[in-house]
Formats: C-alpha cells, sequence, structure tokens
C-alpha cells in the first residue's frame, strides 16, 4: 500500500483567520491526515472545516460518507461545511452541526454567514471540485506576486546543521526580522514542531506575537528596551543582559510580579563585536549583583564571532574563542552553578565546530544560504518570489524605458512589464542590465531603472506570454546572487522583501 502525502498550503485569511488549503487526494487517509494537522496547530483555538468529496469509484459511496464522518467526531470544529454530489441524502452519516451541500455554489452563497475570525480553517477537496473559489473568498490578500517559502526545506536545513553537532547540543534559532523576511509564525511553528531548545528575537513585540499565535518555547530577546520590560516578563520573554544598566532596570520592574521560581535571564559577553556586551574588567560587578539578587538565575552566557566565515580573520576569531572561554569561567565560577554557554553561528558551526559548548545559534544557514560552497550544496532553497507578466511590447531602436530614459534600445525588442518594484523588496541596484528574472527557465535581464511598483525586463527570443509566471529570487537568482552583485548580503536581500508581498507556506506531511 502507498504511503499518502499531502501537499499543504497555508497562509493568513481575513480577520486573523489561518487557511490550511489541500486540494489532492480525495482517499480517506488523505482528509484524516490534514484533519490531524488541523487539530494539531497552535494558532487559533477554534478550528473549522470546508470539505469537497468526490468518492472514489471503488468505494460505496456510503462507506465513504461513514468514514468520513467518523473521522470528524474525533474533533470539536467550530463550523464543519461539506459538499459533494448527493452529500445530502447522507446526513445521518455526519456530526449533527455539519452543513451540507450537493452544490458548492449553494455552499459559496453561505459563506457569507461565517465570519471565521480567529479561526483555523482546513479548506481541503479536489482540485476537480474547485476548491481555490473558496480560497478566494477568504484569504486575506489578493497578489499575482508571492513569496513561497518551503517548511519542509527549512527542517531539512535545521537538520543538516544538527547533524554536524554533538546529541548533547542545544540548537537557538534565529527567527527576528519575521525569520529574515520568510515569515514568524509559520517558521517558528515548524521550529518548534522540530523540538529546537530556543528561539531568539530582537525585540519584544516579535516575541509577544508568537505568543500570541500558541509559540510556547523560550524566546530569548536581544535587544530589551526600557519601555518594554514590562510587557516582557508579562508574556514570559527571556532576556538578553548586556550592561548593569539594563540589568538593574529588569529587576526593578521584575518586583512588580511574583513568580515561584527565579527568572531566566542571559548574559551578554563582548569579546570583540564592541556593539553590546560587558567586558571582562565589568565581570566582578556582575557577579556580585547576580548573587545578591535571588530574583533571577543566569540561563546561558554567549557572544558574537565577528568573522567566523573569513579565514584571513581566524586569528581574531581565535582569540574571540579564548576570551569566551575566560570569561565564561570567570562568570559560572562567581556565580557558582553551571549555565548553558553559546557562541557559534551558522559560520562557526561549519568552522569551530569543536567550540559548540552547551548550544549553538542557527540563523542564515538554516533559510538557505552558508558562506561555504561544500556545505551550501547541502542546503535547500527555502523561499521563492514570483510574479506574473502583466503586459508585453514590441520596442523600436533607440526607443527608451523607464524613468530619466537610462535604458535605450539598441534593436527591435520585446519588453514585458512585470506588476512589482522597489517597495516590494527589489533593490533599484539591481536594474539598469546589471539583473535578471527567470521565465520559463531562460534569463530575461532586467531593463530600466526599477518603479516602486514595476520593472521592465527583455524577453526577445523568449517564448513567453502575458500572465506567465516570472521567478524573481530562488534558486535561480538566488539572494546570494543578487547581492553578490550589487555589493551586499542575502540578509538584506530577503528582509527587505516587504509586507505587502503575500506570503504563503507549503508542508508535505
Amino acid at each position: 500500500m502507498s504511503v499518502i502525502k499531502n501537499d499543504l498550503v497555508l497562509f493568513r485569511g481575513k480577520k486573523d483567520s489561518y487557511l490550511i488549503c489541500d486540494f489532492g487526494s480525495n482517499v480517506i487517509e488523505s482528509y484524516q491526515k490534514s484533519l490531524d494537522y488541523l487539530s494539531c496547530q497552535p494558532w487559533n483555538t477554534d478550528i473549522s472545516v470546508i470539505l469537497g468529496f468526490c468518492p472514489p469509484s471503488d468505494t460505496p459511496v456510503e462507506d465513504y460518507y461513514m468514514q468520513i464522518g467518523t473521522i470528524l467526531r474525533h474533533s470539536e470544529y467550530k463550523h464543519i461545511l461539506c459538499y459533494g454530489k448527493d452529500i445530502e441524502n447522507h446526513d445521518y452519516a455526519f456530526p449533527k452541526t455539519a452543513l451540507l451541500y450537493n452544490q458548492m455554489t449553494d455552499m459559496l452563497d453561505d459563506l457569507s454567514k461565517f465570519d471565521f475570525e480567529k479561526e483555523s480553517v482546513l479548506i481541503k477537496a479536489p482540485k476537480e471540485l474547485l476548491p481555490q473559489d473558496i480560497v478566494s473568498q477568504l484569504q486575506r490578500r489578493v497578489h499575482d506576486t508571492v513569496f513561497q517559502i518551503n517548511l519542509n526545506a527549512i527542517s531539512h536545513n535545521l537538520n543538516y546543521f544538527r547533524s554536524k553537532l554533538k546529541s548533547t547540543t542545544k540548537t537557538m534559532c534565529m527567527v527576528k526580522a519575521k525569520s529574515y523576511g520568510l515569515g514568524d509564525v509559520e517558521i517558528a511553528t515548524t521550529l518548534q514542531n522540530e523540538g529546537v531548545d530556543y528561539l531568539g528575537v530582537a525585540y519584544v513585540d516579535e516575541g509577544v506575537n508568537l505568543r500570541s499565535w500558541g509559540i510556547h518555547l523560550p524566546i530569548i530577546v536581544m535587544n530589551p528596551e526600557h519601555s518594554s520590560i514590562n510587557t516582557l516578563i508579562k508574556y514570559r520573554l527571556e532576556p538578553e543582559i548586556y550592561s548593569m544598566r539594563v540589568l538593574k532596570q529588569f529587576v526593578d520592574e521584575l518586583k512588580n510580579f511574583s513568580f515561584p521560581e527565579p527568572y531566566p535571564i542571559h548574559i551578554k559577553m563582548d569579546t570583540g563585536m564592541h556593539r553590546l556586551g560587558f567586558s571582562s574588567l565589568q565581570l566582578p560587578e556582575l557577579i556580585d549583583y547576580i548573587k545578591d539578587e535571588p530574583s533571577i538565575r543566569v540561563a546561558s552566557t554567549f557572544s558574537h564571532l565577528v568573522a567566523a566565515e573569513d579565514p584571513r580573520e581566524d586569528d581574531f576569531t581565535k582569540l574571540q574563542l579564548a576570551r569566551f572561554d575566560d570569561m565564561a569561567n570567570t562568570l559560572v565560577g562567581g556565580i557558582g552553578y553551571h549555565v548553558i554557554r553559546h557562541i557559534l553561528n551558522t559560520a562557526g558551526i561549519a568552522r569551530f565546530n569543536q567550540y559548540q559548548h552547551d548550544m549553538v545559534r542557527l540563523g542564515i544557514g538554516l533559510y538557505g544560504y552558508s558562506s561555504f560552497y561544500e556545505e551550501q550544496k547541502q542546503l535547500k532553497n527555502c523561499a521563492t518570489l514570483r510574479t506574473v507578466i502583466s503586459q508585453i511590447r514590441t520596442l523600436e531602436s533607440g526607443e527608451t524605458i523607464s524613468y530619466n530614459r537610462r535604458f535605450r534600445v539598441q534593436n527591435t525588442a520585446k519588453i514585458a512589464t512585470l506588476p512589482i518594484g522597489y517597495a516590494d523588496g527589489i533593490n533599484r541596484l539591481w536594474g539598469n542590465g546589471k539583473g535578471y528574472v527567470v521565465i520559463n527557465g531562460q534569463k530575461a535581464t532586467i531593463v530600466g531603472t526599477i518603479c516602486m511598483d514595476m520593472m521592465m525586463v527583455d524577453i526577445t527570443g523568449i517564448d513567453c506570454n502575458e500572465g506567465d509566471e516570472v521567478t524573481l529570487i530562488g534558486r535561480d537568482p538566488s539572494a546570494a546572487d543578487i547581492a553578490e552583485a550589487i555589493g551586499t548580503i542575502p540578509y538584506e536581500i530577503l528582509t527587505n522583501v516587504s509586507d505587502r508581498v503575500k506570503r504563503i507556506y507549503t508542508i508535505r506531511i
């Protein structure tokens, strides 16, 4: 018997709903798997289902619906809407709360009666039953431009790096800046399901958002601002402490709360980045304060490598590693108990694996990028930015394209306009002949200045039509390709994809 694999697409719906879409198999086991996935999601307390059925020819219709009804009774659903040929004649098979429709059009007419506010909704039906018509009514954003994130690829990359670690080494994953632009809740949920030990965010509001969507993992806030400490404590987030000022502010705010155990904090050491952190000269004061303050307990101490990816700076990296060991030993010896130590980032895992200590921090590697060729080959592309061709025109020699007439056509050319620009995250430095997109497997050079909402590409010699799909960031060109061409780093390319671009998430279960 073949193993059923469901390909799900996830994205935000209207009124803080979450849509889980499965337009695949019509066999019973497939419905069971998707319903199980819905029941295990952490995002919303209320869950609902909209299911379309086309019973297989080798299964009696009555038996098919009876099995579906039995599965539906295993969970509590706020709404159950089902449609399919003659389904109303089998109402006895379904829960009493289920609404049944022989015609999909009748169900679509009723959809407006349900707000699905703060619900997670599974929409599952074979493609021939047109479930996309349901999605079009419930989705929050309708755009031809989408940023598609493969959650299985993120899991693959995580487990690749885990394979390089000792079994006892913990993993902290950075999900700040919406996981480097790819998405916050969806990726944090994937990492939570994969059993990572900590998540890292930059600011308190990022952690609060994750908590509101059901993320229960320990979350370290790397920059706990004074104005947000009260909120940080309320949501049981854990602060990076990088100075005595921040530590005293935190302890003062902590007095307004009552916890049965000391509150976990994370001590940042400055070993050479000179951005944030305690120096070795400040450790005696820090240790004395911690020893006299019973409301807190150091959970970890860490530092940040400056240039682990650059062999030319290996002497400095080794100096940082030695400084960290000395400072961590001083701290632990002074406070008298074990704390988690971590200093390795993605590049550090690749090049200084022997210093993995108790935990490592994964950032850009998790999202498919490495500074090292052999390692890059082991990682999977996680994110693909796509749009479509809006219009195609033919221009004659001498005509110009876009603002300031910076591109002049040399020979007769076919030009395609794409509905995406720098407000969506396409850097203007990537225009005017420097960059390219991929259409039907062929490279099309970007011509003219990239506009706020549009850009033009040369499709001369490419077989394509209006409405065809265009890849702007993915495996080719990758964020690393673009970054190298315009003199920046992949982080900036990914984080610049703006919020107005619709994110969709795919996962195979």
